[in-house]
């Protein structure tokens, strides 16, 4: 058996332009008509899990057409004999305005009708911390959540007052205030 064949390493990579401007263009029949037609196609989403082309088709359907860009950042392709193929890819996209890092596996089979996709499998990387926990996480404090927001109103509170005294910079040579000491 031929491994990472030139050829099918190719049409994979169609596959997944294919699928990639589908998905960018929220075309639900060309999405469709890449996955396998069987009650064993399966479709692990960030948020969902769809079990044969049924539920696929049915969360295809009613998906928001809202925010579905991303930006795909690498992608690895590993041919196994003239007909079977993974094709893995990480990507980047906009949620609640912060870039979030996703990957993408899908098992691709060629059938007589061509290449369908057996299996997909899509997540979301963890997002950044806030910089709450950073900052409990750095000075070894624990904030419960029932302090969460009180705590958070205070660090923006020191925010502004840290912008406005920054407005009034000091040469470095200039002489420190004096020490009150009663």
């Amino acid at each position: 058996m031929k491994i990472n064949d030139a050829v099918v390493i190719a049409e994979l990579m169609d596959r997944q332009t294919v699928y990639e401007r589908a998905l960018m263009d929220n075309d639900v029949e060309v999405l469709q008509s890449l996955f396998w037609e069987s009650p064993h196609a399966v479709r692990y989403g960030i948020t969902e899990n769809l079990y044969g082309v049924d539920e696929i088709r049915a969360f295809r359907q009613g998906r928001p057409t809202v925010n579905v860009a991303r930006t795909v950042t690498r992608v690895e392709i590993a041919a196994v004999g003239d007909s079977a193929g993974v094709v893995n890819l990480e990507f980047v996209r906009p949620i609640g305005g912060t870039e979030r890092a996703g990957r993408q596996t899908q098992f691709w089979i060629r059938f007589p009708e061509g290449w369908k996709i057996l299996s997909s499998h899509i997540s979301l990387l963890p997002g950044p911390k806030s910089y709450l926990d950073a900052a409990a996480a750095q000075i070894g404090v624990p904030v419960d959540a029932m302090n969460r927001a009180t705590v958070s109103e205070d660090l923006n509170r020191i925010g502004v007052v840290a912008r406005f005294l920054m407005e009034f910079p000091l040469s470095q040579g200039q002489e420190p205030a004096a020490v009150f000491q009663p």
